[in-house]
C-alpha cells in the first residue's frame, strides 16, 4: 500500500509541475519566469555580480527575450534576428534580454560561456544578460527538446510573437515591422 501511495504522490507532483509550465502564446501575458540560480549578470565598472531576474520586470519598451542553451550552435539560432535589430532599429526602440541555459552547456565549457557573456555585456551594457544555471526557463516555458525560444513582448506585457525555431528572412522582416509598429503606439 505504501508503494502505491508513493507512486501516486510522485505522479501528482509531476502533473502539477507540468500544469504550471506554460508555453508563451501570442496575445497572452508572458508566463512568469524567475531565475535566481545565478540570474542577471550585473556590471559595475569592471566588476560583475548576479541578481535574480524576473520576467515580471518588463522594460517600458518592446522587449525581445531570447532563450537558448549554452552551446555555440544554440547561440546562433536567433543571431540573424538580433543582428538585424542592431542594424535596422534605432537605439532604445527595443530592449533585448538573452538568457543562457547553462544546464545545456557541454561539460567543461561553463567558464567559456560565462566569459563570452561578460564580453557581450561589456559591448552591449544596455542589454540584459541572464544565466539560467538549472534550465528553469525550459521547464517553466515548456520549451521543446532544443530548449530554445524567442519572445517579442509589447509594452503592455503581452506576447506579440513566439518561436522555438530560427526565423526565416520573411519572419525577421515581419517581426522588425511588429517592433516598429508596437514602439510607435
Amino acid at each position: 500500500m505504501t508503494l502505491f501511495r508513493s507512486l501516486a504522490c510522485s505522479a501528482l507532483l509531476v502533473l502539477s509541475a507540468t500544469a504550471a509550465a506554460e508555453l508563451p502564446k501570442a496575445g497572452a501575458p508572458l508566463p512568469q519566469l524567475e531565475i535566481s540560480d545565478r540570474g542577471e549578470l550585473v556590471m559595475s565598472g569592471e566588476d560583475f555580480s548576479y541578481s535574480t531576474w524576473s520576467s515580471a520586470a518588463q522594460p517600458d519598451t518592446v522587449h525581445v527575450v531570447q532563450y537558448f542553451g549554452g552551446t555555440m550552435a544554440a547561440s546562433k539560432t536567433f543571431e540573424p534576428f538580433t543582428d538585424k535589430i542592431q542594424t535596422s532599429l534605432e537605439p532604445g526602440m527595443v530592449h533585448v534580454t538573452t538568457i543562457i541555459n547553462m544546464d545545456a552547456a557541454m561539460w567543461g565549457t561553463a567558464g567559456f560561456v560565462v566569459s563570452e557573456l561578460k564580453k557581450n555585456k561589456k559591448a552591449h551594457p544596455e542589454a540584459t544578460m541572464v544565466i539560467d544555471e538549472e534550465g528553469t526557463g525550459v521547464k517553466q516555458w515548456s520549451l521543446g527538446k532544443d530548449g530554445t525560444g524567442l519572445v517579442i513582448i509589447g509594452t503592455d506585457g503581452k506576447v506579440l510573437f513566439f518561436s522555438e525555431d530560427a526565423l526565416s528572412e520573411q519572419e525577421i522582416e515581419a517581426n522588425l515591422q511588429v517592433i516598429r509598429s508596437s514602439s510607435a503606439s
